[in-house]
């Protein structure tokens, strides 16, 4: 598919560009760069075409330069780079086109070499490439009804160096692209060749293999990457699935990851959640999208967020904290900064919203798998 023009300019040479025009299109899609100093002709343009150009042969003729523009849009070309050569603007004519045709245009400083940009460039490409395949393979592991034949054969065209023993981590940063991460978490740590960085989805999927190593090793290994993965800064989360005994397993280690992460937005401030420890979540999440989930979730939380609303109360809130609390009356007062009888009067008011008044275990137990289930729709 190639890179986008947005992510072009966070290359290195193209970082210095300034754009012009067109700034609605930078999600156009760069499948090749190439140079044009003198008029082509139209026909050697083709759909994701991008152009570095002093524009030489039409330097102080604005209209042969807005037939060019004009010319690369009707082709669908991506963008043009303009160096600063000859020309560090163009008329607010042909900039008032590009910007109606959603067509990027960017003026560069002379120094910077064509060849640096189109080398960036298309070395991004090929990455870009690599990364669909991979994504590719990836869900092809994820798909039911593989063998373990199938599984393996996958699993070797992402690494053919994968040893036995496999795990899976899923990071997702809220401030960071994923290309960003991939390249803070590759410059944090040594990862060994077994191991596997993996641009998915909007996020990055790590594969880790391991041989013989001793569960000490392995545990050292683990917390490398963790180390690495909170230096890469901001609001983040980290879901890891299960240690696996063999490759064929592979697909159920990137699953329990990727639920883990998707789980670790339901589980409070926890940045990094590990599979094992999801509890009740591990059956809430392959649930999530049945009907009856958010039918029974609705049954108790809808009454009390009605009551909240028509009397401005905070029941909600506080069943809430008081499941986070799990349950203790006196913790929840003191998350809430409340008395504890106030606490008290809530969760009783709660009880005859929800016709519980009588229910001891049973309360708790309902309210407590409702209001999990509502961390995992918000």
């Amino acid at each position: 598919m190639g890179i986008t023009v947005g992510e072009a300019l966070k290359l290195k040479g193209l970082d210095r560009a300034k754009l012009i025009a067109g700034e609605r299109g930078i999600g156009r899609f760069i499948k090749r760069v190439s140079v044009i100093e003198c008029p082509e002709s139209p026909e050697l343009f083709t759909e994701g075409d991008f152009f570095i150009t002093a524009f030489f042969a039409l330097k102080g003729d604005d209209d042969a330069q807005l037939s060019m523009i004009k010319a690369l849009v009707e082709a669908e070309c991506s963008g043009l780079c303009i160096i600063d050569m000859y020309l560090s603007d163009l008329s607010e004519t042909v900039k008032r086109f590009a910007d109606e045709a959603r067509f990027p245009v960017m003026i560069l400083p002379n120094d910077v070499p064509y060849a640096e940009i189109i080398t960036n460039v298309m070395d991004a490409i090929i990455k870009s490439k690599d990364d669909i395949i991979n994504e590719m393979n990836v869900d092809t592991l994820l798909a039911a009804g593989k063998t373990e034949r199938e599984i393996i054969e996958t699993a070797k065209k992402i690494n053919a160096s994968f040893k036995d023993k496999i795990t899976a981590a899923f990071y997702e940063n809220a401030s960071l692209a994923a290309e960003d991460v991939l390249k803070k978490l590759k410059n944090s740590a040594d990862f060994p060749e077994c191991w596997s960085l993996l641009k998915y989805k909007k996020g990055v999927l790590t594969i880790m293999s391991f041989g013989n190593e001793s569960k000490k090793s392995i545990d050292l290994r683990m917390e490398e990457f963790l180390k690495a993965a909170e230096r890469t800064g901001g609001k983040y989360r980290l879901g890891i699935g299960n240690l696996h005994p063999a490759l064929s397993q592979i697909n159920l280690c990137i699953k329990e990851a990727l639920l883990a992460n998707d789980a670790a937005r339901a589980m409070g401030d926890k940045n990094i959640v590990f599979y094992k420890d999801l509890g009740i979540y591990r059956l809430l999440m392959l649930l999530k999208n049945e009907p009856e989930l958010k039918n029974y979730m609705n049954e108790i939380i809808n009454p009390v967020e009605e009551y909240d609303r028509k009397y401005r109360t905070r029941l909600l809130d506080t069943v809430i904290s008081y499941v986070e609390n799990d349950g203790d009356i006196s913790r929840t007062a003191e998350a809430l900064f409340l008395h504890v009888n106030t606490i008290r009067y809530r969760i009783q008011k709660v009880r005859e919203i929800l016709h519980m008044e009588h229910l001891e275990g049973g309360f708790y137990e309902q309210i407590s798998m409702a209001v999990k289930i509502h961390k995992l729709y918000k």
